[in-house]
């Protein structure tokens, strides 16, 4: 649930709205990009520009850096903004800067067969049934199966997405894990209507990136939030999420934790 506070007399007066709001990206489509032509794009610079203007920000450019760099040029005012594309809510990362409520949330997901569907919700559970279980060779995903119970001998490493799909169509697999916009993109490709994505696997966190501020800027952050809730009440947060492939995010949105509880975990 998105948790805003409102934005008082004070915060609101200490806002410069004709200022330009200078945003770090990492330059990684589909979440941050900047154009040639200097344009931010992404799901996350149309996110933090739509939240901003509804607070009457009109300006925005982008600058682009390596991850590591970010926290830093927050702190020494180099950049007003870190786009919610661009880092993950870190209890040590909100001892140095302030972050606004959730925006762009991962976790992972099933895809399996229509038979499966309903008995197979978590990682635990695949272990409980012995069914075999379709990873990326390298990824998260075989490391967490094998943590909750899965034999190594039911973890399949598949090489590409569209083998994956072949080998939960062929049943030598009952399920494919992986992130949550993956599971969906394999969904859609494969033409399939039989599969079905569950997303999340129940006993697997959401991550969740946010837009960060200078510890300084909480009337910037506050109006940030207040325009991050009218989106997701209007449906331009779904509409842009869309536009992106990002479909997965607005329901794993819903069931995150506040940013307050994910600066304490």
């Amino acid at each position: 649930m998105l948790a805003v506070a409102s934005i008082g007399p004070v915060a609101a007066q200490n806002l410069d709205v004709s200022q330009d709001v200078s945003v770090a990206i990492g330059n990684e489509p589909p979440y941050t990009e900047l154009k040639l032509d200097g344009t931010l794009s992404g799901a996350g610079p149309d996110i933090d520009r739509a939240a901003l203007e509804q607070s009457g920000f009109k300006q925005f450019s982008g600058v682009t850096m390596a991850y590591g760099a970010m926290i830093p040029a927050l702190q020494a005012n180099r950049v007003k903004m870190v786009s919610s594309g661009g880092l993950n809510i870190r209890p040590e990362r909100c001892e140095q800067v302030i972050f606004s409520e959730p925006v762009m949330c991962t976790a992972q997901a099933f895809l399996v067969r229509h038979d499966m569907a309903g008995r197979v919700k978590s990682y635990k559970q695949a272990a409980e049934l012995g069914i075999k279980v379709g990873v990326p060779a390298g990824g998260t995903q075989g490391k967490d199966a094998l943590a909750r119970g899965i034999k190594m001998e039911n973890i399949v490493n598949f090489p590409d997405n569209t083998s994956a799909v072949k080998m939960l169509q062929d049943r030598r697999i009952d399920a494919i894990a992986l992130n949550g916009d993956g599971v969906l993109d394999m969904k859609k490709r494969s033409g399939d209507a039989s599969l079905e994505a569950i997303i999340p696997i129940a006993d697997t966190p959401i991550d969740c990136a946010a837009a960060a501020f200078n510890k300084s800027d909480t009337a910037l952050r506050d109006a940030y939030n207040a325009g991050l809730k009218k989106l997701v009440a209007n449906g331009e947060f779904a509409t842009i999420m869309a536009k992106y492939g990002l479909q997965a995010n607005v329901d794993l949105l819903s069931k995150a934790k506040s940013t307050a509880e994910m600066c304490s975990r």
